[in-house]
């Protein structure tokens, strides 16, 4: 049976062993500060994106953004962390060696990340020359920049299609009414025919006033022929055969404007009609065309715009080795591991106690 543990005893005991700890803490101090100077520097530089919400600085937009909406914006680092991307990248700066996968180059090189509860997106590349880290990271956030433009204007195309051919048929309908309204106007002319409506029901009064004129004759001259006036009843054959021929005069006047009256009313009718197609298809065409040119001008703008706010610098610091964090590592580590040896080593140095009851430490010889 051991001895109760005694933490006076145990300071006591760590106290005149501080040898041991300060030379694990001394030996780990020029190892961690050693080894650390020796590893190769690798500089870190950050680019920075905002993510716009669609509308730009619309005043109406920018006080609907939600804490959900921010969170969703996540899915941007897709953009950023693209194999593609990368792939392009590692090209361009010459950063895959052979041998060396492109999975664990971009695991080493890239980093990106939305800050929380903010609307932007950091890039960060870190390499061994500070320059080509600053010249990585900064095309990395143009391109991203790039590619969700290109994303957002491959998703308006559609609509820009669609409005374009509604456009064009909108036109082509507006030419072929106003193609028909020519037409009509050249091949039947309305204005000419009421002219010669109107002077046809001009001719026809004359005649009826004529007519009119002839059938008095002929009631006069009847009643002097049957007083027995023999000029009256020579003149009487002729009143009648001038009154005949008034009538049928008056007559085919009359049929003649009734069918250049029937003629003018569908020409009319067909005149309306096609005004009324022609302003119809010219409000269509024009809503169309405005709409195609708003659609034209907002092209892209539907969707979130990144925007590159801080390209960054070029590093002047390494972000590693980080000399004063690996020291402080060591000298902890080395701290907790020369005090846990000194625990184990007292726990073993200590005798088996007697069975007697344990003297206590103010009682002790």
């Amino acid at each position: 049976m051991y001895q109760s543990f005694d933490a006076f005893e145990y300071v006591d005991y760590l106290r005149h062993r501080w040898r041991v700890i300060a030379a694990a803490c001394g030996i780990a101090l020029l190892l961690s500060a050693g080894v650390s100077l020796l590893l190769p520097k690798r500089y870190t530089a950050t680019a920075s994106i905002v993510i716009e919400p669609p509308g730009g600085n619309d005043v109406r937009l920018s006080t609907a953004v939600s804490p959900v909406y921010l969170e969703s914006l996540k899915t941007y680092e897709r953009f950023a962390s693209s194999d593609t991307l990368f792939a392009r990248a590692a090209d361009r700066f010459h950063l895959l060696d052979s041998g060396q996968s492109l999975e664990a180059l971009k695991g080493r090189v890239l980093k990106v990340a939305k800050l929380r509860d903010t609307k932007i997106l950091e890039i960060s590349a870190t390499l061994p020359d500070p320059k080509s880290a600053q010249s990585l990271a900064q095309y990395l956030a143009d391109e991203t920049a790039n590619s969700s433009r290109m994303e957002s204007m491959a998703s308006d195309n559609d609509f820009l299609n669609k409005a374009q051919k509604q456009t064009t048929e909108a036109h082509l309908r507006l030419e072929q009414v106003q193609k028909q309204s020519a037409e009509l106007a050249a091949n039947s002319p309305i204005e000419a025919l009421q002219s010669e409506i109107s002077a046809a029901v001009e001719l026809q009064g004359n005649v009826q006033q004529q007519l009119v004129a002839a059938q008095s004759d002929i009631a006069e001259y009847q009643q002097q022929a049957q007083a027995g006036g023999q000029f009256a009843s020579e003149q009487l054959e002729g009143a009648r055969a001038r009154a005949a021929l008034l009538q049928k005069r008056s007559d085919d006047l009359a049929g003649e404007i009734q069918q250049k009256g029937k003629t003018l009313a569908n020409r009319t009718a067909q005149r309306d009609q096609l005004q009324t197609e022609t302003k119809l298809a010219q409000s269509t065409y024009e809503v169309l065309s405005n709409r195609l040119h708003d659609l034209e001008i907002t092209a892209g703008s539907h969707a979130e715009q990144l925007r590159v706010i801080d390209p960054g610098i070029v590093p002047q610091r390494p972000s590693s080795p980080n000399i004063p964090l690996n020291v402080a590592v060591g000298l902890f580590l080395a701290l907790a591991a020369s005090i846990a040896y000194l625990s184990l080593a007292f726990a073993y140095r200590r005798k088996p106690a007697a069975l007697e009851p344990a003297i206590p430490r103010g009682m002790r010889a």
